[in-house]
């Protein structure tokens, strides 16, 4: 990479989750990141209080004003599109400098190759449809089983499928637990690690 970069590169072990990938930030590069979704930080707060606020506010304006500019650049990979991308050379990934600089994705050097890597709480809001939300409330987890078993795929089951399809592409492996601690975040529909082991895996 003989170019200079214009944006952050991380050399560390890849993580998933936005307070993670915030994490391996040095506190100059996260204030950097407020600057840029305009949010004041304070100089007496320590990184883990920049990390938590960032998270909040990176997220939140990413639902409301960026996941179609997100969705229409990751369309543009086609069926490819996956949490994690990997790019020979910086040239590459240079357009989505303003959106990495934002704190919406975040960019890891293995080996000899870049790894653009969508946060989990990003990638789910991406497959979160609100209108799809409203109604999947009102339906006992015990449907989405029945829905399971019947091969008849609910929106519930597509999400959490593609949440398990990407976790082994990434990790070679998918913890029912975790997937139960993200879900029961963000959906009111709570289901235990128990349940989604039934819906996925019957």
């Amino acid at each position: 990479m003989g170019t200079k970069v214009k944006f952050p590169v991380i050399k560390k072990e890849i993580c998933t989750t936005l307070k993670e990938n915030l994490g391996h930030y040095t506190k100059t590069q996260l204030i950097q990141i407020a600057d840029q979704v305009k949010i004041e930080i304070k100089k007496s707060w320590k990184k883990d209080q920049v990390v938590s606020l960032l998270s909040e506010t990176i997220l939140t304006q990413f639902r409301q004003f960026y996941k179609p500019v997100v969705v229409d650049i990751l369309n543009q990979f086609g069926d490819q599109v996956e949490q994690a991308l990997g790019f020979q050379n910086v040239e590459q990934i240079e357009v989505l400098a303003p959106l990495i600089n934002k704190g919406f994705f975040f960019v890891y050097q293995q080996e000899d190759m870049l790894v653009l890597v969508i946060p989990d709480e990003i990638w789910m809001a991406l497959w979160h449809d609100e209108d799809v939300e409203e109604v999947s409330f009102e339906i006992d987890s015990s449907l989405l089983v029945e829905a399971q078993a019947e091969k008849e795929e609910s929106s519930d089951y597509r999400i959490l499928k593609k949440w398990k399809e990407n976790a082994m592409r990434i990790y070679g492996h998918a913890s029912s637990a975790y997937f139960s601690t993200i879900w029961n975040k963000y959906y009111d529909e709570q289901l235990t690690s128990e349940q989604i082991d039934d819906i996925l895996n019957r």
